[in-house]
């Protein structure tokens, strides 16, 4: 089974189906970490990028009595918590042998190769494959780690290696036989922080002469995956920000998607404020210029990758937003530093950090 038969099984099965393999479980079937103590990740598992100074250890991980039929396994870790608009993804594995009872420590490092011949690891939210460990923000509550195993009805789930947390966590939902997890937490001591949510500013608007009735029209629907739309960016323009503004960024997202973090549409950064709209299909590969930078979205694809729900889902919400910002280019060191493939959650958690306004509409589609 490739990616595509994969995706389109989940997706022609409806959206109750989806839910239900999501939410299905065993009471026998279990997951643990003999490496996590008392529930805590420990230094080892923390990352040692972005001022936190951990070993980028994964921890090992257990598991017991997956159902009989399991063909595979999938192994991801998200953290609901993340001040990103959809939460982190912090580790993907997949394609797990059906006869594993177990990762070893230091699974997810890719150079160690400690991981069960055949095994995938996806693209996570630092922009990289294999492992990430915690890094939330001085300050904060400790963020949740949430540690979830899927005991999966195919032995391959149809994805590769640049496969983001959320396209693997779907896939996975929709073909688990069960589900087992655990919660483990992290914070950093710091003054108490808090996430507002960013203001909108008066005047400053967005709006889009393709999508008039509130409806994502079929040519900016996606075309694969039983979706036949043409995958076209629509057109969009706004008015001037916000003074002060020095860079803008445009996300598209859709909440409703089930795969525990929403699905990131479109993420384009480093739009230069003498840029006043998109034109049709801009979200095509290079199909933007003067340094906007467009991100990787949750297909796995660098540009726009349009509305594709579960067929008979009610109608899911893309919401079109654009931030107004106080720094000219995430990609300098100084300021955030992040790369050009850099998700929509790694983008959407600079951008909170540095935005002074947003303008936003939303727009629904279903099939």
């Amino acid at each position: 089974m490739n990616v595509a038969q994969a995706i389109r099984t989940i997706l022609h099965s409806g959206f109750a189906v989806a839910l239900f393999a999501a939410g299905c479980g065993s009471s026998d079937f279990t997951l643990s970490s003999p490496d996590i103590a008392n529930g805590a990740i420990q230094t080892e598992q923390v990352a040692n990028v972005f001022g936190c100074t951990g070993g980028n250890v994964s921890p090992e991980l257990r598991w017991s009595n997956p159902p009989s039929g399991t063909q595979s396994f999938a192994i991801t870790v998200h953290d609901p918590d993340a001040p990103t608009g959809s939460g982190f993804w912090h580790w993907a594995v997949f394609n797990i042998p059906a006869s594993a009872r177990s990762l070893p420590k230091n699974a997810g490092s890719l150079s160690a190769s400690l991981a069960p011949a055949g095994t995938i690891q996806g693209f996570t939210d630092f922009a990289s494959n294999g492992y990430g460990g915690p890094c939330p923000p001085a300050g904060d509550p400790a963020h949740r780690y949430v540690f979830t195993i899927h005991a999966l009805k195919v032995a391959d789930l149809g994805l590769d290696n640049t496969a983001p947390g959320a396209l693997v966590s779907f896939a996975a939902k929709g073909n688990a036989i069960a589900s087992a997890s655990f919660t483990a937490n992290y914070g950093i001591q710091g003054p108490p922080t808090s996430h507002p949510p960013v203001p909108t500013a008066p005047g400053f608007t967005l709006a889009s002469n393709t999508i008039t009735s509130g409806t994502i029209p079929t040519p900016q629907v996606y075309n694969q995956f039983g979706c036949t739309g043409s995958n076209t960016s629509p057109e969009l323009h706004w008015s001037t920000p916000p003074t002060g503004t020095r860079s803008l960024v445009l996300e598209v997202y859709d909440p409703d998607a089930p795969t525990d973090s929403g699905f990131w549409h479109w993420v384009v950064f480093n739009i230069p404020t003498t840029q006043t709209s998109f034109a049709l299909n801009a979200g095509a590969p290079g199909g933007l210029t003067g340094g906007a930078v467009q991100g990787v979205n949750d297909y796995g694809k660098t540009g726009y990758g349009g509305p594709c729900p579960p067929a008979g889902a009610p109608a899911h919400h893309y919401q079109f937003t654009l931030y107004a910002l106080k720094v000219a280019n995430l990609k300098d060191p100084a300021v955030a530093g992040i790369p050009d493939n850099a998700t929509g959650a790694l983008v959407g958690f600079v951008t909170r950090a540095n935005a002074i306004a947003q303008a936003t509409f939303t727009a629904t589609y279903g099939r």
